[in-house]
């Protein structure tokens, strides 16, 4: 009893899958440096669309938990509130918006700029301290909550010309004896000439949240020491958070009417304008990021491209003979771009393993968690590995289908 026709359709697809995946690794050399161009520009690749990833995450966290905040300056502030203020506002505003209707609480702050030039923390262009209202009741996710202390002691209503770090900022200090429990920091006096303050690491914290976490804090009456336009009773910055974040933005306008008549009136932004706008850097950043990732692709593919065409050149004899044989061009073509398929995926494996790895080391570098190697990031790698080797091979194959039985017959 003979075999279906399905049968023998399935047989025949073995053996020609068989068959393409034995020739793509006939020459051993050549197929090996395919592999390696393909691995090298997908490696650079997931290098960087993992750090796409990370960064995603990491904004992605900060707006869960940042998304009900406030920030509260002074009207006039010349820079508004991304640096810190040398105008001062009422500290008393902050007990005023305590009475707001779901407002959860409110932190009154005089925060002071670290340039990078006399202190780096990893921003490169400075670090923001905030110094801190102590005698003001401390939430449990404070940076300055005593819980949050990972190393050292927290700061008190005593203490007095001390910080505490992030362990972030801590550990971008490179070692630098300033960044540690015990170290001290020479700051100028904001207008004070020559006057110095020296200030003593006491302790290192730890929040989970990036922004924190990147900050120095210390208290209140130390950072007016180093802003002396900020008076006794003064605040440049008041930190608001709502109950929650449906409540944002009516909190804000309030906060603006009940102190838009008084001698210090004062503007507001919310945090998810704030991560908003950050977030579309972000994402001409990402854009870039995937530009020059697509350009590695291609290179790699390019590599693909090339030994391919080679392996046909060589294998044009074979092919013809493979037609006389009965093979159809549909047949002819699955060999080629299933055999640089195959290259592109064996390329995308040993570059995502070397890109995992390069990350890795990154993260180890800088020592913050960048570069998020996802399931979605290793399926975008898998699908470019597929892609690049059906690119590769495809003209490669249209020009092996096309290879003449009868010219070569006449050449064997």
């Amino acid at each position: 009893m003979g075999s279906s026709p399905s049968g023998n359709r399935l047989a025949r697809r073995k053996i020609l899958f068989r068959f393409a995946i034995f020739n793509a690794f006939r020459r051993k050399g050549i197929a090996i440096f395919a592999i390696l161009g393909a691995a090298l520009g997908i490696a650079l690749m997931t290098v960087l669309l993992s750090i796409s990833e990370g960064m995603n995450q990491q904004m992605g966290e900060m707006m869960d938990e940042l998304a009900g905040g406030i920030a509260v300056y002074p009207k006039a502030a010349p820079l508004g509130f991304m640096i810190p203020s040398p105008i001062g506002l009422p500290i008393s505003y902050a007990d005023e918006i305590e009475t707001i209707e779901n407002v959860d609480n409110v932190h009154p702050q005089v925060t002071v700029f670290v340039p990078t030039e006399d202190y780096a923390f990893g921003d490169p262009m400075g670090t923001l301290m905030g110094g801190v209202d102590l005698g003001r009741e401390i939430e449990e996710d404070s940076p300055v909550a005593p819980g949050n202390i990972i190393e050292g002691e927290p700061l008190t209503t005593a203490s007095e010309n001390e910080v505490i770090l992030g362990t972030l900022a801590a550990t971008a200090a490179r070692g630098g004896d300033y960044a540690k429990v015990g170290g001290t920091m020479e700051m100028t006096v904001l207008g004070g000439g020559n006057a110095t303050l020296t200030l003593t690491v006491v302790g290192i914290f730890e929040t989970g949240n990036t922004m924190y976490d990147f900050s120095i804090y210390t208290d209140i009456d130390t950072a007016r020491r180093l802003t002396p336009y900020i008076a006794a009773g003064e605040a440049n910055f008041i930190a608001v958070e709502a109950t929650s974040r449906e409540y944002v933005s009516d909190i804000a306008t309030e906060i603006e009417t009940m102190f838009e008549n008084r001698e210090v009136p004062v503007s507001t932004t919310v945090a998810k304008e704030m991560l908003e706008s950050f977030g579309e850097m972000m994402g001409t950043f990402e854009s870039f990021l995937w530009v020059v990732s697509l350009v590695a692709a291609i290179a790699g593919g390019v590599s693909i491209f090339i030994v391919m065409l080679i392996s046909v050149i060589e294998r044009t004899k074979e092919f013809g003979i493979l037609k006389a044989s009965g093979w159809s061009n549909r047949n002819i073509i699955g060999s080629v771009v299933i055999q640089s398929i195959t290259i592109g995926l064996l390329g995308a494996a040993l570059g995502l393993a070397i890109g995992y790895g390069a990350g890795q080391g990154i993260d180890a570098y800088i020592r913050m968690d960048i570069a998020a190697v996802t399931w979605r990031l290793i399926l975008i790698i898998a699908a470019f590995g597929i892609l690049v080797g059906v690119v590769g091979g495809l003209y490669p194959a249209l020009r092996a289908a096309r290879v003449s039985p009868i010219e070569s017959m006449r050449a064997v």
